[in-house]
């Protein structure tokens, strides 16, 4: 496999394998690692999310504001509960 790096990204990599005894080789690898973990956690949530629309009740912003709008007042509900009365009074 080649990567190509920017001359500014190469020095990067030489510079932090120098400092921590390692080869860039290993700085490389550790770094394309923490990529993808980050990524591949971030894709998954996001996936879990589009397939929670299927399954799970969404709501329109303006619910979720009018709920908002009770709080701290003797008004305040749950949220599913404050939707439902909202939809009554709509």
């Amino acid at each position: 496999m080649t990567v190509r790096l920017s001359e500014q990204q190469r020095e990067g990599v030489s510079q932090l394998a120098k400092l921590t005894n390692r080869s860039r080789s290993y700085i490389i690898s550790q770094a394309v690692q923490a990529y993808l973990a980050k990524n591949s956690a971030y894709l998954q949530d996001l996936q879990e999310a589009v397939d929670s629309i299927e399954t799970k009740p969404t709501y329109e912003a303006g619910e979720v504001f009018a709920w908002m709008k009770t709080w701290g007042t003797q008004e305040e509900q749950p949220f599913d509960k404050a939707v439902v009365a909202h939809y009554k009074n709509s």
